[in-house]
């Protein structure tokens, strides 16, 4: 089963939850993205067994924060 990755990227003002390729949530400043992709991508795991990862997209290269599963 191929992992499924919640990516934050900045935008202007604030910052992008997506969810595989879709824009999920936008939060104003970035521990908020970060909490709530983390609980997000655990939840996920342990509720249905999907292989996830929370990433920061930092444009030329991305910072994994959680990986579960």
């Amino acid at each position: 089963m191929s992992r499924l990755l919640f990516t934050i990227a900045a935008r202007t003002q604030g910052w992008q939850l997506y969810e595989g390729e879709h824009g999920r949530s936008w939060f104003q400043n970035l521990s908020e993205a970060r909490e709530n992709a983390k609980l997000l991508a655990a939840t996920l795991h342990e509720h249905h067994g999907i292989p996830t990862a929370v990433v920061i997209d930092m444009g030329r290269e991305s910072v994994e924060l959680a990986r579960h599963g």
